[in-house]
């Protein structure tokens, strides 16, 4: 929050035109931003946005799956427009986005890779979807020109932070530690990794209500 704080202060500074405050929610959550024109047809912006922690369970291979998921995000963009309020928006998007998957055989059997094996109570296999750190950002928008009228408008935009997970994973407990062999958990992860890799980025498709002083 605190960078977000010094962006913003710098695009008000950087320009004589009006600036916008916003609120937005959709994808990647709820978001709170600044945006300052610089000219006629280009202007800056920063926001912040989060999803919260969300928790999900689902099953798979005979393991039961406790998900936590996370979504923070500071964002740095300069919108293009290019006919009337529509712009085309690019920039870099600092992300805290991850999911914690936990992975319990519940005492039963479970698989990993291509074998089953008998867990423990309190065992299972764990695993980690991080996306990284820094993206770039390309997208689309309508909405605070900088020929607008002061006052209350709305934004849309539509775009992708570009950039794959990063998965890891270990098994969990003393008894699966010494059975488990190393190449089914490579396996597991190999398949999860394929799931992983048809994931292209963090879609953002938002509406904001914006003031413009």
């Amino acid at each position: 929050m605190k960078q977000y704080l010094m962006a913003a202060a710098l695009l008000a500074a950087t320009s004589a035109f009006a600036g916008d405050v916003y609120v937005g929610a959709g994808l990647p959550g709820l978001q709170l931003g600044y945006a300052q024109p610089v000219s006629d047809s280009v202007s800056l912006r920063a926001d912040f946005s989060t999803l919260g922690r969300l928790d999900r369970t689902r099953a798979e291979d005979n393991l039961n799956y406790d998900a936590r998921i996370k979504a923070d995000r500071l964002g740095l963009f300069a919108d293009w427009f290019f006919a009337g309020s529509w712009r085309a928006v690019g920039g870099l998007t600092f992300t805290n986005a991850r999911a914690d998957l936990r992975g319990s055989g519940n005492g039963g059997n479970i698989t990993i890779g291509s074998r089953t094996y008998t867990a423990g109570p309190n065992e299972g296999f764990d695993v980690v979807a991080k996306f990284p750190r820094t993206m770039p950002y390309l997208g689309i928008g309508y909405g605070r020109h900088a020929q607008a009228q002061k006052g209350w408008s709305l934004a849309f935009d539509l775009g992708l932070s570009i950039g794959k997970p990063r998965v890891s994973g270990a098994v969990r407990g003393p008894l699966l530690s010494q059975v488990v062999d190393p190449a089914d958990v490579e396996r597991e992860l190999a398949d999860i990794r394929d799931d992983a890799d048809r994931i292209k980025g963090i879609p953002q498709l938002s509406l904001a209500v914006n003031y413009r002083f």
